[in-house]
């Protein structure tokens, strides 16, 4: 089975290939039927310029420029080619060796022309055979002929007589007004025959004509061409300036910013160093606080060890208890409890002794400074409040 599939599998690349390609045809197929007929046509070739027109103004600036330079240089080779072969083929006759005239013969024929008006036009075609027939018709009655040439430039005028004179056999006498050429047919001039009035060598009519507008568009084209190329340039260099000038500016901003960021490091550690500064100061007084503080509290501490201050809950009883009984507890009472000073009770009682033991003498009691008062009356307090 594996292999019967394995055998299958092409078969059916195979046929899905030739299916697709029948598609591809079909499609081909359907679009030259599409073609058939002048409105088809049309309407195709709308489409493609209106595609091509969309195309071009998707373009920068630059790629306008190289795309008509592109196009311009295609245009040039294509109607070079085009002139190359339409040119006609180089002539076997001999080079045209014309007649000396002597200074007297050269100016009467000169004043011959400014009265003749007899003249054969050159336009736009140039040199043909018809022009070569017309100067030889004018020529089988006149000695003088005026060539008027037009649509050309000094120097096509002057290449325009040389050839003249080589196709005719006549002398060219002066160039007037840079379009006018004065011909004379030579001394011992005989009509030629039809072969050399209209030489093969040069172009008819319709060809000429061609000739003349590839020639006016390989002029238009090679003018075209620099002008391009110097848009071009000009295009390179303001994107170059532009491209300075950006990185000049990220450049700037990069500096700026590297200036911000010390500016604002020193500012920091300003800010830190006042900081710090405010902090010790802060801690100097608040250590000289503490210690005030603690000055006091240490003696009122050493004032309380003496002095024993109330606590919150005798400050409470005492609020509670009448004021007649603290008035009652001042005075002196006489009972047989324990007294209210120890010290003065066993003092009393020493005193006995010695009155029992010394009757006679007189018993001197020690004089108590009021420090001691101030310390017995404190040690009372502190076992009245124990008990």
């Amino acid at each position: 089975m594996n292999n019967f599939h394995k055998t299958v599998d092409p078969l059916n690349n195979n046929s899905h290939n030739a299916q697709t390609a029948d598609t591809k045809t079909n499609i081909m197929l359907k679009e030259k039927k599409k073609l058939k007929g002048k409105r088809a046509v049309v309407r195709w070739l709308k489409f493609f310029r209106w595609k091509k027109k969309k195309d071009y103004q998707r373009m920068t600036a630059e790629e306008k420029i190289l795309y008509k330079l592109r196009k311009a240089r295609n245009k040039e080779s294509r109607l070079m080619e085009a002139l190359k072969k339409i040119e006609p083929p180089d002539s076997s006759e001999p080079i045209h060796d014309p007649e000396i005239l002597t200074p007297e013969e050269h100016f009467y024929f000169l004043k011959m022309a400014l009265k003749c008006k007899n003249y054969v036009p050159v336009g736009r075609r140039g040199i043909y055979q018809g022009v070569i027939l017309n100067m030889h018709l004018h020529w089988k009655k006149h000695q003088i002929l005026k060539v008027v040439v037009k649509t050309f430039t000094a120097e096509e005028v002057k290449e325009i007589a040389a050839e003249l004179a080589r196709l005719s056999g006549g002398i060219v006498l002066d160039i007037q007004e840079d379009n006018t050429i004065i011909m004379y047919r030579g001394k011992n001039y005989s009509q030629p025959p039809t072969e050399i009035m209209s030489p093969k060598t040069t172009l008819p009519r319709i060809k000429a004509l061609n000739k003349s507008k590839y020639r006016d568009g390989l002029r238009a084209v090679r003018k075209f061409i620099p002008r391009l190329e110097q848009d071009l340039e000009l295009l390179q260099e303001q994107a170059k300036r532009k491209q300075q000038i950006r990185n000049e500016l990220i450049n700037e901003k990069q500096e700026d910013e590297a200036c911000d960021s010390k500016h604002g490091d020193i500012a920091d550690q300003q800010k830190n160093l006042d900081n710090l500064k405010n902090g010790m100061d802060g801690n100097i007084s608040l250590y000289e606080d503490s210690t005030t503080e603690s000055g006091t509290i240490s003696d009122s501490e050493g004032l309380s060890d003496i002095f024993e201050t109330d606590t919150d809950e005798e400050v409470e009883e005492k609020a509670e208890r009448p004021l007649y009984l603290d008035t009652f507890e001042n005075f002196p009472s006489e009972s047989n409890e324990e007294p209210e000073d120890f010290e003065e009770h066993l003092r009393q009682i020493s005193l006995n002794s010695k009155k029992t033991n010394q009757p006679k003498k007189e018993v001197e009691l020690p004089e108590i400074d009021e420090l001691d008062r101030i310390f017995l009356r404190a040690g009372s307090l502190l076992r009245q409040t124990r008990r």
